[in-house]
Protein backbone atom coordinates (compact mmCIF):
# COMPACT_ATOMS: atom_id res chain seq x y z
CA UNK A 1 0.00 0.00 0.00
CA UNK A 2 0.99 3.13 -0.63
CA UNK A 3 0.51 6.42 1.38
CA UNK A 4 -2.62 7.91 3.14
CA UNK A 5 -4.12 11.31 2.72
CA UNK A 6 -7.05 13.30 3.82
CA UNK A 7 -9.23 14.10 0.65
CA UNK A 8 -12.26 14.91 2.29
CA UNK A 9 -11.96 18.39 0.20
CA UNK A 10 -11.64 16.75 -2.90
CA UNK A 11 -15.04 15.54 -2.56
CA UNK A 12 -16.72 18.46 -1.86
CA UNK A 13 -15.39 20.24 -4.07
CA UNK A 14 -16.71 17.83 -6.46
CA UNK A 15 -19.96 17.27 -5.66
CA UNK A 16 -20.27 21.05 -4.31
CA UNK A 17 -21.46 20.44 -0.67
CA UNK A 18 -21.22 18.36 2.25
CA UNK A 19 -22.69 15.17 1.40
CA UNK A 20 -25.59 13.25 3.14
CA UNK A 21 -26.75 9.57 2.94
CA UNK A 22 -29.53 7.49 4.52
CA UNK A 23 -26.94 4.76 5.25
CA UNK A 24 -22.97 4.47 5.60
CA UNK A 25 -22.99 2.07 2.66
CA UNK A 26 -24.99 4.58 0.68
CA UNK A 27 -22.34 6.79 2.08
CA UNK A 28 -19.70 5.67 1.15
CA UNK A 29 -20.83 5.42 -2.71
CA UNK A 30 -21.09 8.82 -3.04
CA UNK A 31 -17.51 9.67 -1.91
CA UNK A 32 -16.26 6.87 -4.47
CA UNK A 33 -18.36 8.53 -7.85
CA UNK A 34 -16.76 11.49 -6.48
CA UNK A 35 -13.33 10.57 -6.58
CA UNK A 36 -13.36 7.54 -9.43
CA UNK A 37 -14.26 8.50 -12.31
CA UNK A 38 -17.20 5.58 -13.68
CA UNK A 39 -16.07 4.43 -16.92
CA UNK A 40 -18.44 2.21 -18.26
CA UNK A 41 -17.07 -1.36 -18.02
CA UNK A 42 -13.82 0.37 -16.97
CA UNK A 43 -15.69 1.40 -14.16
CA UNK A 44 -14.29 0.35 -10.08
CA UNK A 45 -15.17 -2.74 -8.45
CA UNK A 46 -16.33 -1.58 -5.19
CA UNK A 47 -16.46 -4.18 -2.10
CA UNK A 48 -17.02 -3.51 1.52
CA UNK A 49 -13.43 -3.66 3.51
CA UNK A 50 -14.94 -3.30 7.17
CA UNK A 51 -18.09 -1.63 8.77
CA UNK A 52 -20.42 -0.07 8.55
CA UNK A 53 -19.87 1.01 12.38
CA UNK A 54 -21.79 2.92 14.46
CA UNK A 55 -20.09 4.68 17.32
CA UNK A 56 -20.00 8.05 18.23
CA UNK A 57 -19.35 8.50 14.20
CA UNK A 58 -20.42 6.41 11.46
CA UNK A 59 -17.56 4.32 10.20
CA UNK A 60 -17.14 2.24 6.70
CA UNK A 61 -14.13 1.07 4.64
CA UNK A 62 -14.35 0.56 1.14
CA UNK A 63 -11.95 -0.73 -1.63
CA UNK A 64 -12.39 0.47 -4.92
CA UNK A 65 -10.06 -1.15 -7.73
CA UNK A 66 -9.62 -1.49 -11.32
CA UNK A 67 -8.42 2.05 -11.75
CA UNK A 68 -7.26 2.69 -15.45
CA UNK A 69 -3.48 3.52 -14.44
CA UNK A 70 -0.60 1.29 -15.08
CA UNK A 71 1.04 2.26 -10.96
CA UNK A 72 -2.19 2.57 -8.93
CA UNK A 73 -4.50 -0.29 -8.60
CA UNK A 74 -7.12 1.62 -6.47
CA UNK A 75 -8.02 3.37 -3.55
CA UNK A 76 -8.72 2.13 0.34
CA UNK A 77 -11.23 4.84 1.80
CA UNK A 78 -11.82 4.78 5.13
CA UNK A 79 -14.63 7.26 5.78
CA UNK A 80 -15.61 8.94 8.60
CA UNK A 81 -19.62 10.33 9.44
CA UNK A 82 -21.96 12.24 11.28
CA UNK A 83 -24.61 10.64 13.14
CA UNK A 84 -27.99 11.10 11.59
CA UNK A 85 -30.09 13.64 13.32
CA UNK A 86 -33.83 13.77 13.48
CA UNK A 87 -34.47 14.00 9.69
CA UNK A 88 -31.31 13.78 8.05
CA UNK A 89 -29.30 11.03 7.10
CA UNK A 90 -24.89 10.34 7.68
CA UNK A 91 -23.28 13.43 6.86
CA UNK A 92 -19.52 12.97 5.50
CA UNK A 93 -17.00 14.30 8.23
CA UNK A 94 -13.97 12.58 6.70
CA UNK A 95 -12.59 10.80 3.65
CA UNK A 96 -8.82 9.34 4.34
CA UNK A 97 -7.77 7.99 0.65
CA UNK A 98 -5.30 5.02 0.86
CA UNK A 99 -3.48 4.16 -2.33
CA UNK A 100 -3.50 0.28 -3.02
CA UNK A 101 -0.57 -0.16 -5.98
CA UNK A 102 -0.24 -2.23 -8.76
CA UNK A 103 3.39 -3.26 -8.65
CA UNK A 104 5.18 -2.09 -5.71
CA UNK A 105 5.95 0.78 -3.01
CA UNK A 106 8.56 3.15 -2.77
CA UNK A 107 8.00 5.77 0.31
CA UNK A 108 4.79 6.73 0.09
CA UNK A 109 4.48 6.39 -4.43
CA UNK A 110 3.16 3.24 -6.02
CA UNK A 111 5.53 2.08 -8.81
Amino acid sequence: MGGTDDITWRVVEVLGSIPSAETMTALGHLVVGALVPDEGEGAPQISVVEGPVIGDLGEITLDAVGLADDSILGYRLHIFAHLPEAEGGFTLKTVERTLLCRRGVSGDLCL
